[in-house]
C-alpha cells in the first residue's frame, strides 16, 4: 500500500470522501491525512521494536573512551544486550544513564564493559583500545520508504510505502483521525490493539525448545547440522 491507498482506506473507513491525491493536496481532509499517517507510524516505532526496524551497526574502535560519530542519521534506540567487541568476545553493557557514568568515571572503573552515549557519540569504560572491532543493533526511525527504496521518518509523496506492517498503518491512522476529531473511537481502538498484539507475538523471535542437557549442561540434542541420517541426534 502507498500513502495514497493507506489514505483512501481510512477515508472510507471514517465517512469522509476519498482524496485522489494526499501530498501536496490543500483539502483540509488530506492535510489531517497526511498528518495522522505520519503521526501513527512515528508512535508505531517508537512503540514496538519491530524485526523489520532492526539494524546493525558495525565500527573499528579509536584509541580512548569516546567513539566519536557512531550513531547512524536513522537511529532511534539500542536494542538491548547487542552491543559487543567481537575482537575481545566481551559483551558491552548499557547504555548506563548519567548518573551511573559519572560515578564510573570517578572510581576509574576497570569491571565488566559498559557504555553511555551522547548525541552521536558512544562511550566505553573500560576503555576498549583501538582497533577493536565493535557491533550493535539498533531499531531505525525509518518506519516508512520512497517508492525507490530510500528509508524515511516520514511520508512525503502518495507513492511512499510503509515498512511497518501497512493494514496496522490503516487501523492506527483510523484511531488517531477519530481521536483527535472527537469522535467515538472505542471499535477502532479495539481493532487496532487487537491486530498490533496478534503482530507482536508472531514478530518475536522463537525462545527455542529446552531439553534437560541444556540446562544442565549436558550434550546438545541438536548438533546444528541439517537432519538427514540418525547421526545428528544425540542419546542423552
Amino acid at each position: 500500500m502507498t500513502l495514497l491507498t493507506i489514505c483512501t482506506a481510512v477515508a472510507d473507513e471514517v465517512g469522509i470522501s476519498r482524496p485522489s491525491t494526499v501530498a501536496g493536496n490543500s483539502a483540509t481532509d488530506a492535510q489531517k491525512l497526511l498528518r495522522y499517517v505520519n503521526k501513527s507510524g512515528w508512535a508505531l516505532m517508537k512503540g514496538v521494536a519491530w524485526q523489520v526496524l532492526r539494524k546493525e551497526r558495525t565500527f573499528t574502535s579509536v584509541g580512548g573512551s569516546t567513539q566519536t560519530s557512531i550513531l547512524p542519521a536513522d537511529f532511534d534506540r539500542f536494542i538491548p544486550e547487542t552491543f559487543w567487541n567481537r575482537s575481545d568476545y566481551d559483551l558491552v553493557s548499557g547504555p548506563v544513564g548519567a548518573v551511573e557514568w559519572q560515578g564510573l568515571k570517578a572510581f576509574n572503573y576497570t569491571g565488566d564493559n559498559k557504555f553511555t552515549y551522547r548525541g552521536d557519540d558512544i562511550l566505553i569504560l573500560p576503555e576498549p583500545g583501538a582497533g577493536k572491532a565493535l557491533a550493535f543493533e539498533y531499531i531505525s526511525t525509518h518506519w516508512c520508504k520512497s517508492s525507490g527504496g530510500t528509508g524515511q521518518t516520514a511520508m512525503a509523496a502518495d507513492t511512499d510505502v510503509g515498512v511497518i506492517d501497512e493494514e496496522l498503518l490503516v487501523k492506527a491512522t483510523k484511531f488517531t483521525f477519530l481521536s483527535d476529531e472527537g469522535l467515538p473511537n472505542d471499535v477502532a481502538y479495539k481493532e487496532m490493539t487487537d491486530y498490533a498484539d496478534d503482530l507482536t507475538r508472531n514478530d518475536q523471535a522463537s525462545p527455542g525448545i529446552l531439553v534437560a542437557a541444556d540446562i544442565f549442561g549436558g550434550g546438545r540434542h541438536f548438533t546444528g547440522t541439517p537432519v538427514t541420517s540418525g547421526s545428528n541426534i544425540t542419546v542423552l
